[in-house]
């Protein structure tokens, strides 16, 4: 089963941008490759380690709290961003939320982890 994290921000986020600079700052042997405005994240050994589809705008009041609950304050518009980690890779999960910290940081907004579902 794979993990989940969503990045939330109040700008469109360039999310091979911050991949990029993600991998040099945890010191990580990664590959970014991006299509659109999708990303896949790959070790040094070629495994798919983190996905991230093209970034989505949600406009719609309440949209955030249905699809997530009541734990996440973010108001529309925002930018939904899905960061899915392999499962079966010690350090995907990791590598995940710090790539949704990172574009939260950088972009403002709130994180998803889908902790206590």
């Amino acid at each position: 089963m794979s993990t989940d994290v969503v990045a939330l921000t109040k700008d469109r986020p360039d999310v091979g941008a911050v991949l990029e600079g993600l991998g040099a700052r945890l010191q990580l042997p990664m590959a970014v490759s991006a299509h659109g405005g999708a990303c896949r994240v790959y070790d040094g050994a070629g495994r798919l380690v983190v996905h991230i589809p093209e970034p989505v705008l949600i406009g719609v009041p309440g949209e955030i709290e249905r699809l997530l609950g009541g734990g996440v304050q973010a108001a529309p518009p925002v930018w939904w961003v899905d960061i899915r980690a392999d499962a079966d890779l010690a350090d995907a999960a990791r590598i995940a939320r710090a790539c949704a910290e990172e574009l939260v940081a950088r972009h403002g907004g709130a994180m998803w982890t889908g902790a206590g579902r």
